[in-house]
């Protein structure tokens, strides 16, 4: 039996599972120009597989992935800098990062905003990557680019209480009916926003709207993979798209009845899907 299809499925909750990963793995910070990044890397083995979270989540947010993939690769999970409000920083900082690790070639998994950075970055410097897994991700069209920018952007001025009552809105309804969600939206509106604060909200408004101006010119060619929900929320069905047509040469797995945190509502049939792609990538490419 091959190990990508293997049982997956952790028995404890997302709560016991922190606390666990907090004991067994540290966080390293890198100062890179006038970004401060942080790592989680656990596993072993080559290629490595980058990890570039969601909303310009920690290294941690991971966590629940972390622990399943690094059992089977070597993993970077790679937190976004709460400074950092250009693409062009991201793409700089990541290449900077891969050397310092000795990851002369690896595949790069992002989601949503990560997922937006992997893209460009693959684009940027093809010669590093192996493969390319884009989860719940497009890029957004030029209007709601802006928009949702400069909704972000906007956490910069109101409350801190009014920002962390929408995400603590947007998580619940994300993860509705899921077993873990008060776990997941006290994390994501406390200790991840705890991480960022207002300013680092207002920041990812700025790499959004940076996004739009900076589209690659030509896509990451290579191995790709696509992960979608058909109850995606992140994007509209316009951009899912142009998105998925800009890379005809990916493979393309939907999640049914899914919706933007596949990763964390479907974590086990994520996990099989990137292993598997993984293996496929790593069988086909050249001695």
């Amino acid at each position: 039996m091959r190990y990508w299809k293997m049982q997956l499925s952790p028995t404890s909750s997302a709560r016991e599972l922190l606390r666990e990963f907090r004991s067994t793995h540290s966080v390293c910070t890198h100062r890179i120009g006038a970004h401060v990044w942080d790592v989680i890397a656990g596993g072993e083995g080559e290629p490595a597989l980058v990890l570039l979270p969601g909303g310009g989540g920690s290294a941690e947010s991971q966590f629940h992935l972390i622990d399943l993939l690094e059992k089977h690769a070597r993993v970077l999970s790679i937190g976004c800098p709460v400074t950092v409000t250009r693409v062009g920083d991201i793409v700089e900082g990541l290449e900077r990062l891969l050397h310092e690790y000795d990851a002369a070639q690896c595949f790069v998994l992002g989601h949503s905003l990560g997922g937006i950075f992997a893209q460009t970055f693959a684009a940027a410097h093809p010669e590093r990557v192996r493969g390319l897994i884009l989860a719940n991700t497009a890029l957004y069209s030029p209007r709601r680019g802006r928009l949702v920018g400069a909704a972000l952007r906007s956490a910069g001025y109101i409350p801190r209480r009014l920002v962390t009552s929408y995400l603590n809105a947007r998580v619940r309804r994300l993860l509705a009916d899921h077993r873990d969600r008060e776990f997941w939206v006290e994390y994501f509106a406390h200790d991840e926003f705890a991480r960022i604060g207002n300013r680092g909200a207002a920041n990812r408004g700025q790499c959004v709207a940076d996004s739009v101006a900076t589209v690659p010119a030509k896509v990451y060619e290579g191995p790709t993979l696509i992960i979608e929900s058909d109850n995606e929320s992140g994007f509209t069905l316009a951009e899912r798209l142009a998105f998925k047509r800009s890379y005809p040469h990916a493979t393309l797995c939907t999640f049914h009845g899914a919706g933007h945190l596949s990763s964390i509502t479907r974590c086990d049939e994520f996990v099989v899907a990137v292993l598997g792609f993984m293996e496929r990538s790593q069988s086909l490419a050249p001695e």
